[in-house]
């Protein structure tokens, strides 16, 4: 470890000690590490994730938000993805009747991302008694040997849980649930992100192009190079910017990260993205977007929540002419959010919809 890296390391475990002072015990080991939660009502909030990349870092702000806003009779302790294998058992040693397990959303349910789908069924398994919550998810199963088997193991797990509710952010994820969970409460509801707001006014100049180049991506290696090259000699100098940023955030420091992206979209006159989180950091900071198409279902479905934004366009097949169009469409339109639909159109039943079986 540098001597850079274990400054921002203390200063880290500096603010975490002051943010969230009930939740850091410092040589308080094992099982009793929670004890100060015995006899109260808690959420746990957990699968949060410990990469670099902010969309899943804005999933993680929003259902904090969620949960702090519409159970406020709850305490809220947050979980890391690799923390709770360690403290599952200190958390049912303090279980109050009412204490309920949420899990974040996001796009790693299935065989895509094993540590986390893994580690989705180490909590349902291990927290049997409680409701467990897991909040808007897209599923993916391969039709792989692996995929399938893995599937397979997913639907003994899930099917067990006597009060899991499950929720799916798109359509495809939600009839999948539908026909393999079948006996489980299972809805539909946006991603999380949606529901924090963060609009501001401001000059808006220029293009920003955020592209995936892993194996999420429609486009391939030539089609991205082709893409930037045109829409800089339409535009001149472009400028890009990433989700994933290289660097460990942590529960602390991911508001800071998220809000100097949030800045950087704000000025941008359209934003070009393939990414999900993208095109809602977009539609939660007023930005005018060009949404192309991921692999799989998950942006164009997704885009569904959005389509009713006057300043989303979706290019279902991105060559390079139709993205300049829409790009163009955006600047001579003038498009903007006023008419966009508000936190209570997506959000305004979910805590009930949630209670309705909870205790």
């Amino acid at each position: 470890m540098t001597f850079q890296e274990w400054k921002v390391n203390l200063a880290e475990w500096l603010l975490l000690k002051v943010k969230y002072p009930s939740e850091f015990l410092m040589g308080t080991p094992g099982l009793k590490r929670f004890d100060q939660y015995n006899g109260k009502k808690k959420i746990i909030l957990t699968l949060i994730p410990s990469h670099d990349n902010l969309g899943d870092h804005a999933i993680a702000l929003a259902s904090r938000t969620f949960i702090e806003n519409e159970f406020p009779g709850f305490e809220v302790i947050e979980i890391g993805i690799n923390d709770i294998y360690k403290h599952a058992k200190a958390l049912r040693r303090v279980r109050h009747p009412e204490d309920m397990v949420f899990i974040i959303g996001g796009g790693n349910m299935g065989d895509l991302y094993r540590n986390e789908e893994w580690t989705r069924r180490f909590i349902i398994k291990t927290f049997k008694q409680y409701k467990i919550v897991q909040l808007p998810a897209t599923a993916h199963f391969s039709k792989t040997p692996y995929g399938q088997k893995e599937l397979k193991r997913a639907k003994k797990i899930y099917n067990a849980h006597p009060r899991l509710l499950l929720m799916a952010r798109d359509e495809t994820t939600y009839q999948l649930m539908k026909r393999h969970f079948a006996d489980k409460t299972i809805l539909k509801q946006p991603d999380m992100v949606l529901y924090l707001k963060k609009e501001k006014q401001g000059e808006r100049d220029g293009i920003l192009v955020c592209l995936r180049d892993d194996k999420e991506s429609f486009l391939k290696k030539e089609e991205r190079k082709a893409l930037l090259k045109a829409v800089t000699d339409e535009y001149g100098e472009v400028r890009t910017f990433t989700t994933t940023i290289g660097k460990r955030v942590s529960s602390v420091s991911r508001e800071m990260e998220l809000n100097k992206l949030w800045d950087r979209l704000r000025g941008a006159e359209v934003v070009v993205t393939d990414r999900l989180h993208g095109m809602i950091f977009c539609a939660i900071t007023g930005t005018p977007c060009v949404v192309i198409r991921s692999f799989d279902h998950k942006v164009l479905e997704g885009f569904n929540w959005l389509k009713d934004i006057p300043s989303m366009k979706l290019v279902e097949k991105p060559g390079t002419a139709e993205v300049l169009g829409a790009i163009k469409e955006l600047i001579k339109s003038d498009a903007s959010h006023e008419n966009a639909p508000t936190r209570d159109h997506y959000f305004t039943d979910l805590k009930r919809k949630i209670l309705g079986d909870a205790l």
